[in-house]
């Protein structure tokens, strides 16, 4: 499978972009921790298909599926597969809560 993505780069750029404006200071800090330069993973669960991946910390990603328009968080084991397909529509602010509360109880 090609590494071909159906939702443009800069359109995800501009998302994130957008996005970090929400965030507080907290979030931001951890934002800015964990973010990367968006990189296209496969994920090959339930569907094998592209997503951009935005962020890593420990052994979760945050990835933008731009089938429902939505960010998710998965676990992953090795770089560029995506273990688990999820279908949230969450913005990214609701996912970053989600994985630092995660983080912290752990």
């Amino acid at each position: 499978m090609d590494k071909w993505i159906a939702f443009p780069k800069k359109d995800l750029l501009l998302e994130l972009y957008l996005a970090e404006q929400d965030l507080d200071d907290e979030l931001l800090e951890f934002w800015n921790e964990i973010k990367i330069s968006p990189e296209t993973w496969t994920c090959e669960d339930v569907i094998h298909q592209n997503f951009w991946v935005v962020a890593k910390h420990q052994n979760w990603i945050i990835w933008y599926n731009d089938i429902e328009e939505g960010y998710n968080f998965s676990k992953y084991t090795e770089d560029l597969i995506i273990l688990e397909y999820r279908a949230n529509k969450d913005e990214l602010i609701i996912v970053l809560k989600k994985l630092k509360t995660m983080i912290q109880s752990n």
